[in-house]
């Protein structure tokens, strides 16, 4: 039996309703300076920016750093904020977005919305990574020796993907007890991880398979640095496609 939920259930579910919890989360974003991504003028254009105030006669986020796509945004009737605080999805839509002076700078104001969608972090967004300049990820176990070193397919705060040619050197429900990725930071970021799935996917000569991971206590740090790093491939992605 497929088991399905009605529209009451899915609002419980996923979407804040009350004043009170939006503003909320929406001052949590503020405080913690989360990366927010804008996206407008039907999903072909968007500003990387961070929120700056909520309060019940509006909501103040920052200038994007492309000015051409700033001036855009004043002319959109409405745009779609998402973030990942904590690898939890935030998503809301802006309606009418105006541009003013914000003390001594500028920025951009709208109304607060009137529901904002959250999805959990086991709902987090998975994003594909690019094959050229991939990012890798090295496994060691207990005794600090190199398992493997890996192309990653796949990213996000909950866990990654990789590909592996012949059957690889774990199984579902393992614990490595260190992986390092090496991102857009000042050093590799590590953290240990689970094994949730080993999928054998292309008969080649040793065989292709699929490997999933999930974060074990993930430090908070390496969660603000891998959400960086999917809105700056994101970012990259919209430029080559001339979004």
């Amino acid at each position: 039996m497929t088991a399905s939920l009605s529209n009451d259930e899915i609002e419980d579910k996923y979407f804040l309703l009350s004043r009170i919890e939006i503003l909320s989360v929406l001052n949590e974003l503020a405080h913690r300076r989360e990366p927010v991504s804008v996206y407008f003028g039907g999903g072909q254009h968007f500003i990387l920016t961070v929120l700056l105030s909520a309060r019940p006669d509006g909501l103040v986020f920052d200038l994007g750093g492309d000015e051409k796509a700033n001036r855009l945004l004043e002319k959109a009737q409405q745009c779609v904020f998402i973030g990942f605080p904590d690898g939890v999805k935030i998503q809301f839509t802006g309606l009418n977005p105006e541009r003013f002076m914000w003390g001594d700078q500028e920025a951009f104001w709208v109304p607060i919305p009137e529901r904002v969608i959250r999805l959990q972090r086991r709902d987090s967004y998975r994003i594909l990574l690019p094959i050229v300049k991939a990012l890798h990820a090295k496994f060691y176990d207990a005794d600090a020796k190199t398992l493997g070193n890996w192309a990653m397919h796949d990213l996000s705060v909950a866990g990654f993907g990789i590909y592996t040619e012949g059957e690889p050197p774990f199984k579902v429900g393992d614990q490595i007890p260190q992986v390092t990725i090496d991102i857009a930071t000042k050093s590799p970021l590590f953290c240990p991880v689970s094994v949730k799935h080993i999928t054998f996917i292309e008969r080649t000569r040793l065989g292709k398979y699929q490997v999933g991971f999930s974060f074990v206590n993930l430090p908070h740090t390496m969660d603000i640095a891998i959400q960086k790093t999917i809105l700056n491939i994101e970012y990259e992605r919209h430029k080559l496609l001339g979004k």
